[in-house]
């Protein structure tokens, strides 16, 4: 067994094993991971396309079906007015003269609209009431299925029922056809007596919305259906589904969500309410998505076991060819020294080949030679560089320090603790270690907007607290404008200023406005605020020290400086601009060159 391990340790040891090994673990596991996304976003998609296709078919059916409700209303309301117009005949002849009229409207209503029956009762005394063709007695009502709450108060609207084994009169169905309908009906009652003057109900065969439904959805994996309010199934693309009840938990489950989609059990339910109240609902089971997904994912798992075995079989070439490079070089690397020369090198290289087909290895080899030469020579440069460099990051760290800010921040903390505000001195405490650490992180003068305006935040979080909530502000950029560089510390000077002399006794709360967008290549930044603004000699002698690029570090020293770092053709070529109005507020516009951060190069410290 130690053998065996110490033998896997002498193999493992070699680059070209552990070059392979990690070549394999990262062809195969993101080749895992992608198949296994794949596998995860093809299933998802292809589950959206299929609820998406049921769903929009659903819908078509569904305004299929309100429309042909809606018809059967407007016919009802058309009758209502045949019906009027009969109750209202004076004279026997008038009697049989609307009659008549009426019980052709009735035939062409019936045809017309694919009606399965029109039934139409009136009083025992009615002329027509033996007619019993169209028009019957009201003593026949109570043969229909109507719901005995709807008779108790019809008032005017259509009462729906479903009328199960309707048999036709001979004259109108001559096949003597059984079927169930659809019903709606309109009853008028006196309204002093409180009797029923007439009744009319307008029969619609339920197997039309069945082969709707059947056509629609023809896979019996999908169950499609109309239910009642009170869950009796009237029509359905599964037969038999046909005529069954739902239980009262399901019914109550889809009138609870009604005209939405919703999914319980790992069933998706569309549920929709028709023109008539009842709903129409459809169930895509996943087991239905899962079986028309199953040939793009067999699809998937297919293409990833064909791809394994090249992946494999090109990264073993590849990696051979790699190492074979590598180690002629590993063993002329084995015997360099600093101040020796090894003249072996030019052998790795062929020499017949064209210097402009080098890949990197072979230009590694060539360059071996040159780098030994060159590092004795540059070693103390380097040590020197090293120096300086540390000597200036150290003069950086101080310079980004800005003692009056500091100060003032310390003496607020000082008096939230006297004042025993502990709360708001501990988080100016948070707020000024986030400022100091963002401001420190970044080591070099140019930064990325986006930093910048972190900067400005944090400080302006910081005022806030010393200001009582008397501070607020907001920022306004246009796209990808913040990816673009600014010199460090631009906006904290002008934000500083704008709050330490703007807040006076007249404008004791402070609004300010910080905007950036894009001029002619250049970058355009505006900062306002509602503060007391400058008299004209104060905004004259600003704008001098601006216009002649003064530093005094007695007055204005903080705008000076940001005038002068970004005037350089180096750092933006930015030019300033103030105007200020007192009492009125102040406003200040930053225009500098876009500059863009080196791929190479990152600004913050690592």
């Amino acid at each position: 067994m130690k053998k065996f391990i110490k033998n896997s340790r002498l193999y493992f040891s070699h680059f070209q094993t552990k070059l392979l090994c990690a070549f394999l673990l990262c062809t195969l596991i993101p080749l895992c991971i992608i198949g296994g996304i794949s596998y995860t976003v093809s299933y998802d998609i292809a589950e959206d396309k299929i609820l998406n296709a049921s769903i929009s078919s659903d819908e078509q059916l569904h305004m299929q079906f309100y429309n042909r409700l809606l018809q059967m209303e407007n016919v009802a309301d058309s009758l209502q007015y045949d019906m009027y117009h009969l109750m209202r005949a004076e004279t026997p002849m008038d009697t049989l003269s609307s009659l008549s009229e009426t019980r052709n409207n009735l035939s062409m209503f019936k045809s017309s609209f694919n009606l399965a029956y029109i039934s139409v009762f009136l009083a025992e005394e009615h002329i027509g009431s033996q007619e019993n063709l169209y028009f019957f007695p009201l003593s026949k009502l109570s043969d229909f299925q109507i719901p005995e709450k709807a008779l108790e108060n019809p008032g005017s609207s259509s009462i729906w029922f479903y009328q199960n084994r309707l048999s036709l009169p001979f004259l109108v169905s001559n096949d003597y056809k059984i079927s169930d309908t659809i019903a709606c009906c309109r009853i008028l009652k006196h309204p002093d007596t409180g009797i029923i003057d007439y009744a009319y109900i307008l029969h619609l065969n339920t197997s039309e919305f069945s082969s709707a439904l059947q056509e629609s959805f023809q896979d019996k994996n999908i169950a499609s259906y109309i239910t009642t309010d009170g869950g009796t199934i009237i029509a359905s693309n599964d037969e038999n589904l046909h005529s069954t009840s739902l239980e009262k938990e399901k019914i109550d489950f889809l009138i609870k969500n009604k005209n939405s989609i919703t999914k319980e059990s790992h069933i998706t339910y569309h549920t929709t309410q028709l023109q008539n109240g009842w709903l129409h609902v459809t169930e895509i089971p996943d087991s239905y998505i899962k079986q028309n997904t199953r040939i793009l994912i067999n699809s998937i798992f297919l293409t990833i076991l064909i791809s394994l075995p090249l992946t494999i079989l090109v990264v073993i070439m590849f990696s051979k060819n790699l190492t074979r490079r590598i180690k002629a070089l590993s063993k002329a690397m084995e015997t360099l020294q600093l101040d020796a020369y090894n003249n072996k090198i030019q052998d790795l290289v062929p020499q017949d080949r064209n210097p402009e087909t080098f890949d990197e290895i072979d230009k590694l080899g060539v360059t071996f030679q040159k780098m030994q030469r060159s590092l004795n020579n540059n070693l103390q440069s380097i040590l020197e560089l090293s120096l300086t460099e540390e000597r200036l990051k150290y003069q950086l760290l101080q310079s980004q320090i800005n003692p009056h800010f500091l100060y003032n921040i310390l003496g607020s903390i000082q008096t939230c603790q006297s004042l025993g505000k502990l709360d708001i001195a501990n988080q100016m405490l948070t707020n000024l270690t986030h400022f100091y650490r963002m401001t420190l992180r970044k080591s070099k003068d140019l930064i990325t907007i986006r930093d910048e305006l972190t900067i400005a935040k944090l400080y302006l979080e910081i005022e806030k607290l010393c200001h009582n909530d008397n501070l607020t502000w907001e920022i306004n950029l246009e796209d990808g404008i913040d990816n673009f560089l600014i010199c460090k510390f631009t906006l904290q000077p002008f934000l500083e200023n704008s709050i330490l002399h703007g807040i006076s006794q007249s404008t004791p709360e402070i609004h300010i406005s910080i905007n950036l967008f894009y001029g002619d290549d250049t970058v355009i930044i505006s900062i306002t605020d509602n503060g007391i603004g400058m008299k004209e000699e104060q905004l004259q002698e600003l704008r001098k020290t601006l216009r002649e690029n003064i530093v005094n570090y007695e007055k204005h020293f903080g705008i000076g400086n940001v005038n002068k770092r970004i005037s350089n053709p180096y750092f933006g070529n930015g030019r300033i601009s103030i105007e200020s109005h007192l009492f009125e507020g102040t406003s200040i516009t930053i225009e500098f060159d876009q500059m863009e951060e080196n791929d190479e190069e990152s600004n913050d410290c690592r």
